[in-house]
């Protein structure tokens, strides 16, 4: 674990930060220090409980839900964000859905939700993020991923390729925001106990032996081992890191 305070005074916005992943990155980051806005879904009583944990830590804690299945909300929730918390740092896009159907049953309204939710999303927030960070020379953009944007899995075409877009994107925006003192990275995440995915280990038995087989240590990751990640990636330790897609898969893409 890394040393306390790490992100002392600094002001963070974690898309999907009501449950799963984007929670846990949160609440530690508030641990470390960093003021939170918390942006959720759907759940109130889940963005509550999101920022009453960030708040336990003594830290400036707030938030709202947002639709992002229309994608240009994210850019009015970065801006929200960052005039409850003075400013802004660091973005986590960790907002994103799922559909795991098989590419020929696809229907056209999951095709425009996963874009929207997982790409398009993402772009607004970034860019806005980056109109607040470019001018004081300094900002962290982390972007959640996943393994499915890197290799390819039957009945992940959609989701895969929407991630594989917020990869690309990871790419682009270190290359072009890097001069002026910006860092961008993403999590590339394999099957991790949290939400939809959780209940699929948790009730599906064939689903559970279809992923854990594909997993080279045969175990899945954890939105709080995932946060401790998240927390050295934009910490001040990890400063030459920029443009890289970290992939926290338990090896299934070293093959």
């Amino acid at each position: 674990m890394m040393a306390e305070k790490t992100l002392e005074g600094k002001r963070a916005v974690v898309t999907g930060g009501s449950s799963g992943i984007g929670a846990a990155i949160a609440v530690r980051f508030a641990s470390a220090g960093a003021d939170i806005w918390v942006a959720g879904g759907s759940s109130r009583e889940g963005l509550q409980k999101s920022i009453d944990a960030c708040a336990a830590h003594g830290v400036k804690a707030g938030g709202d839900l947002y639709d992002l299945s229309t994608g240009r909300n994210a850019a009015g929730l970065v801006k929200e964000g960052a005039e409850f918390l003075g400013g802004l740092d660091i973005l986590v896009n960790s907002a994103g859905t799922r559909n795991l159907s098989a590419f020929v049953d696809i229907e056209d309204d999951a095709i425009d939700l996963l874009f929207e939710v997982n790409a398009k999303a993402a772009f607004y927030a970034s860019r806005e993020a980056a109109r607040i960070m470019v001018p004081q020379g300094s900002g962290n953009i982390l972007m959640i991923g996943s393994d499915a944007g890197e290799h390819g899995t039957p009945n992940f075409s959609l989701y895969g390729v929407t991630k594989a877009a917020m990869h690309a994107l990871t790419k682009n925006l270190a290359i072009e925001l890097g001069p002026s003192g910006l860092r961008v990275n993403c999590m590339a995440m394999g099957p991790t106990r949290s939400g939809r995915v959780k209940e699929l280990l948790d009730n599906d038995p064939e689903f559970y032996k279809s992923r854990i087989n594909k997993v080279p240590i045969r175990d899945f990751g954890d939105p709080e081992d995932i946060a401790e990640t998240a927390l050295f990636i934009v910490s001040p330790a990890n400063k030459f890191m920029s443009g890289a897609i970290v992939m926290i898969d338990g090896g299934i893409t070293a093959g």
